[in-house]
């Protein structure tokens, strides 16, 4: 079991750097790391393989701006990286025990330090087109293009520092998935700003119906998207949940009025209760197979 160790307090600890044989930007950015509780990193077990980690470090990777990283070249980034915050980590950990510090210790912790920063923003250069191409694609009417722009590119961000790569996934898609995460977030933010501060006392704006027609195209998309997959029946739906979905919203038929919960249980001869189960159930089924759709499309568009 590990010793248990007492950190320095900010005092101390500040003026112990203050000591050291250093410019104030090399003090600065020791602050920096020293100050944090610990270095985190994502564990993997091809680190405690030397001779594989040997040559995944030797390797130096370019990135230029505007294009973008494979799979492979991704792998070896995110291992670099996160080999190194483990190196950092114990670095840290030996620095906050240790009474005397040596220089050959801060220095190494430093050169470590920069180098992460490197390949992350290598990672992040690399992938910064799918924050482009996505905001380029989705409609939020309450979130500004450069907004979008700057929360997706955060998000990519705190992406690159928890991505596992030894899990079964692309970058791309964990990526994607926290930058749509963003948008939805800063729209919905707008959204309650625009409540708050409503602009339909303003009788001039009151004549734009801008807002009005981006949500019926959305609904009108998603409509579509609905009677796309129960055509072809891609979320593989019995038979009563292709019924109760069809009967409840009248996919086939404009015309058709919805029926309610109690008149589709009275036409099959069930209850309420086992009707709104059922659709329910169908419906999670057709967004986890409009959500796939919508995750290749966006990769389509990035690449």
């Amino acid at each position: 079991m590990n010793s248990a160790f007492r950190a320095p307090d900010q005092h101390e600890l500040f003026t112990k750097i203050d000591s050291l044989d250093m410019d104030a930007i090399e003090k600065h950015q020791l602050e920096i790391i020293l100050g944090k509780t610990s270095i985190f990193y994502v564990p993997d077990s091809r680190y405690r393989r030397k001779k594989f980690m040997n040559s995944i470090m030797a390797q130096v990777i370019a990135v230029k701006p505007g294009t973008s990283l494979d799979s492979q070249d991704t792998e070896v980034l995110f291992l670099q990286l996160n080999y190194i915050r483990l190196k950092m980590s114990r670095l840290h950990r030996k620095l906050l025990k240790a009474k005397p510090w040596t220089l050959k210790d801060v220095r190494s912790l430093l050169q470590w330090d920069n180098r992460q920063r490197d390949i992350r923003d290598k990672i992040v250069t690399g992938n910064l087109g799918l924050v482009l191409a996505m905001a380029k694609k989705v409609d939020y009417c309450y979130a500004d293009f450069c907004d979008l722009i700057s929360e997706g590119s955060m998000a990519l961000l705190r992406a690159t520092e928890k991505f596992d790569c030894s899990r079964d996934f692309e970058f791309s898609t964990y990526a994607c998935r926290a930058i749509l995460r963003s948008f939805f977030r800063i729209s919905k933010q707008g959204s309650r700003y625009r409540n708050l501060f409503p602009v339909q006392f303003d009788t001039g704006l009151e004549k734009d119906d801008y807002r009005d027609r981006i949500q019926a195209d959305i609904h009108q998309d998603q409509l579509e998207e609905l009677t796309s997959i129960m055509r072809c029946n891609a979320a593989c739906l019995s038979g009563v949940e292709q019924s109760i979905v069809q009967m409840r919203f009248r996919l086939q038929d404009d015309s058709a009025r919805p029926l309610t919960l109690k008149q589709v249980g009275e036409q099959l001869g069930i209850s309420k209760e086992r009707v709104r189960q059922i659709q329910v159930r169908a419906l999670a089924k057709i967004r986890d197979i409009a959500q796939e759709r919508m995750d290749i499309q966006v990769l389509a568009m990035a690449r």
